[in-house]
């Protein structure tokens, strides 16, 4: 079995990934192709998957190229981790539209307030995604893709309309239910819970402990506990589940956000910085000016952390990153597929009339029972229709949106893109005048992410 990595240099995904194949016994003996365009990451990712694998007695056969059509060739599952253009490009994309009055950037938008990826203006993303299942439809026909890069949505969905290859998309922010069981005094593996909506749109339409309904311990926590808690506890990065926007869509849409639901919602929690810091506590929540600071900064200590383990071969890197699996789903999934063992795990897959309200070759994220080639999405308790209507149908108008300029772009060029953006912006709250919107998209096209020279 062939298992690629598309932008192994990716710090997070790539550790992530290598931990889980070497310490997954049922793919032991596959071969694993690192594939990136830097090569300092790439040869920084292939020292330590090659080190971590010997050291806890893989058999893995790891490889590295830096030619996408080698690493597909093929392939069995092709794992797309890419990011083009990096946070580099991105901040710069962010200051210039803060300058033209757009907060936090033309791509902070309702249901998508997520600041470490773009959907509008992130082309390149589309490309190379696009790429490389045009590339497995030629050199891996029989090959899945697992894909991973942001944004989600919009990338699953694409890839589903216009290419014939087998995708599936992976997102870990259902993790986020256990996060809040665990404030309300619960322990997680002791629960059943079901998720449901779009990546990074999900809803928790059921919690059950010893098939009794568990939501109950939720209003608890909240009528008791959850205001001391405010007051007491400042919320880290990656806690905003337990925050006060995520109650307070609870109790506005009818059902629980979970996971990076939470950093998102509408305009009220988001409007600027001290919105931000009474919906999300002193830091405002990952996405705000302050939580991009300290994550860059994380990012920076991680990266830094990384190189020094790769160019340092008297460390143990097994000791480094643990004994112990990432908690993501890829290596569940390729083992469900190739060995049979079925699963119910968290994927984005074609609805099809899994939820109703949303079109039937969107990309929805909800539980299915996998085993080999046959997919049995779990049936869905109904979803409450102001969840629908005013946050899944939201966001998936967004995706259209960002589809349809890059659509332009293909078809129509820089001009025509450049249209399709502004007519984006024509939609967006802050917008005051066209010439508004159109001196900020134009100010963005003069971005060495657009001049390809970044």
């Amino acid at each position: 079995m062939k298992i690629s990595i598309i932008g192994a240099g990716s710090m997070a995904f790539s550790t992530a990934l290598i931990k889980d194949l070497a310490l997954t016994k049922q793919i032991s003996g596959s071969k694993v192709t690192l594939m990136d365009i830097s090569e300092e990451r790439l040869n920084a990712a292939f020292n330590i998957a090659r080190r971590y694998s010997d050291e806890v007695g893989s058999e893995l056969v790891i490889e590295k190229t830096m030619d996408v059509v080698e690493a597909i060739r093929d392939s069995d599952f092709v794992i797309n981790v890419a990011f083009a253009g990096g946070y580099y490009n991105l901040e710069l994309m962010i200051e210039t539209a803060e300058k033209h009055g757009y907060y936090r950037g033309i791509d902070a938008t309702d249901w998508n307030m997520i600041n470490n990826y773009n959907i509008y203006t992130c082309y390149k993303q589309y490309q190379i995604a696009l790429n490389i299942a045009r590339t497995m439809e030629e050199y891996a026909p029989d090959g899945w893709l697992l894909q991973v890069a942001n944004p989600l949505l919009e990338v699953t969905t694409m890839l589903l309309r216009k290419t014939k290859v087998k995708v599936v998309g992976f997102c870990h922010g259902f993790h986020g239910y256990a996060e809040l069981a665990r404030v309300c005094g619960l322990n997680p593996d002791e629960l059943e819970f079901q998720v449901v909506g779009l990546n990074h749109d999900i809803w928790l339409t059921y919690l059950t402990k010893d098939g009794e309904d568990a939501y109950r311990y939720i209003d608890e926590w909240l009528e008791k506990d959850a205001e001391n808690f405010w007051k007491t506890h400042i919320l880290d990065l990656w806690e905003e589940q337990l925050s006060r926007a995520a109650a307070d869509m609870y109790r506005r849409y009818g059902l629980y956000p979970i996971g990076d639901t939470c950093r998102s919602g509408t305009w009220v929690y988001h409007k600027d910085l001290k919105t931000k810091q009474r919906w999300y506590g002193p830091i405002g929540g990952v996405d705000s000016e302050i939580g991009w600071i300290i994550r860059r900064l994380r990012y920076r200590s991680q990266l830094e952390r990384f190189y020094r383990i790769a160019n340092d071969p008297t460390i143990s890197v097994s000791k480094e990153l643990g004994l112990t699996r990432s908690g993501e789903q890829f290596v569940d999934f390729i083992d469900s597929v190739t060995n049979g063992v079925e699963r119910r795990l968290i994927l984005n897959i074609r609805n099809n009339g899994i939820i109703p309200g949303i079109p039937a070759d969107v990309a929805v994220e909800v539980p299915v029972y996998v085993s080999k080639e046959r997919f049995r999405p779990e049936p869905i308790k109904t979803l409450p229709s102001s969840v629908v209507k005013f946050a899944l149908i939201p966001r998936w108008e967004r995706m259209e949106w960002a589809l349809e300029a890059f659509d332009a772009l293909s078809e129509g060029g820089k001009q025509a893109y450049r249209e399709a953006l502004v007519n984006i912006l024509l939609a967006d709250p802050r917008t005051s005048s066209l010439e508004q919107a159109i001196s900020t998209v134009d100010a963005l096209l003069k971005l060495p992410y657009y001049r390809g020279d970044e």
